[in-house]
């Protein structure tokens, strides 16, 4: 065995932190450099570009109908078929009681639990 000298996490934490500096900086003289590059652009509107006039009820009817019409869709997906089925939705309605499905149904043709763990009486088992 090698024996680790006990400089060795020294310097992996100098390189580390000179890394980390390199890349900060390379960092910040990126971003100096995209930020003075992003100025204002020199072009003015283009002269077919026409501005119409947008009738308030449109805009409401737009960006507040639709939004509006998506959630009635929305909860009435997730409202009536439990009304249907007779469930309550109140907030405090009472949760239906816990089922436990596939267990034992006390049935004539249930079959019979192992006695032993080297039985080969009841359900489904695996072996490795």
């Amino acid at each position: 065995m090698h024996s680790i000298p006990s400089r060795y996490p020294e310097q992996v934490n100098r390189t580390a932190c000179r890394r980390l500096v390199t890349l900060a900086s390379i960092g910040l003289a990126l971003a100096v450099t995209g930020i003075s590059l992003a100025g204002p652009a020199g072009a003015d509107t283009p002269a077919s570009w026409e501005r119409e006039d947008i009738d308030v009820l449109h805009a409401l009817l737009v960006l507040g109908g639709i939004p509006l019409a998506l959630c009635v869709l929305i909860a009435l997906a997730v409202y009536v078929p439990a009304m249907v089925r007779g469930e309550r939705i109140a907030p405090g309605a009472t949760s239906p009681e816990n089922e436990w499905l596939g267990g034992p149904r006390r049935s004539a043709g249930e079959l019979a639990g192992p006695d032993t763990d080297h039985s080969d009486a009841g359900g489904a088992g695996g072996r490795w």
